[in-house]
């Protein structure tokens, strides 16, 4: 009886590494997501470009609200 014992792996000792390595997963994305938290909003040569484009454009830059489909209507008139 003792070899069965043996050769098989105990439960507890597989749950445990079940958890553990929930844990570091957990952990690892969590710090991940907070390095990128911490990092510049805007960088120096995305306001560049910006400016660049505003420049190039003929037309004025108007206010981001106002870009896209989101607020055309889907009924026509």
């Amino acid at each position: 009886m003792k070899q069965n014992d043996e050769k098989e792996p105990n439960v507890w000792l597989t749950a445990m590494k079940l958890v553990i390595g929930a844990v570091v997963i957990i952990t690892g994305v969590g710090f991940a997501l907070w390095m990128a938290a911490q990092g510049p909003v805007n960088s120096p040569a995305q306001d560049q470009a910006q400016q660049e484009v505003w420049k190039q454009s003929p037309k004025p830059p108007t206010d981001s609200s106002s870009w896209g489909i989101s607020k055309d209507s889907p009924v026509r008139r």
